[in-house]
């Protein structure tokens, strides 16, 4: 359980890095604030609920990672709108290698905004993938039920028997 969680930590914050990293670096959006934020947070979510736990081009988890990403964008609008009210630290120090001066909240980076949200819901559905490493489920097959049904032999001897027993000459 301990593999799985540590895993779903690196693929959240591998793919939520990669969200923010796009946008910070290839956007040149250093700061994300409002709407744009919850969009960047809920894109994170959605992202992490499709990549982390059962991959969708696997055999009938299409569906189950179609509802990871919906499922995704409400925690990641949920994850957003909690840190943004309750955890909006400063940045102490200016991180001038990357654009973002003092007294930023870390909640409006979306460098750091995006890795949060894909860790915490990537390791949230690496805890909750039950795979079983690739296998397809064996199914049982049922045995035929059994029906006792007489032979044609036995029939006609049974008529053919009735038959004698009942005509006297």
């Amino acid at each position: 359980m301990l593999k799985r969680f540590l895993v779903g930590l690196f693929k959240g914050a591998i793919i939520g890095g990669a969200i923010g990293a796009g946008i910070h670096f290839g956007l040149g959006w250093t700061a994300a604030s409002g709407l744009l934020a919850y969009v960047v947070a809920m894109a994170a979510g959605a992202t992490a609920g499709v990549l982390a736990g059962k991959p969708p081009w696997r055999q009938s988890a299409l569906i189950e990672s179609i509802l990871k990403a919906v499922a995704g964008v409400g925690v990641g609008a949920l994850l957003y709108w909690v840190s943004s009210k309750w955890g909006a630290i400063s940045l102490p120090i200016p991180l001038e290698s990357i654009q973002i001066p003092a007294d930023t909240p870390w909640t409006e980076v979306p460098l750091l905004i995006s890795t949060a949200v894909g860790t915490a819901f990537g390791a949230l559905i690496e805890l909750d993938n039950s795979d079983s490493g690739g296998e397809e489920p064996t199914r049982v097959k049922k045995a035929p039920a059994r029906v006792r049904v007489a032979s044609e032999d036995a029939v006609e001897a049974e008529v053919f028997d009735g038959a004698d027993s009942e005509i006297q000459l």
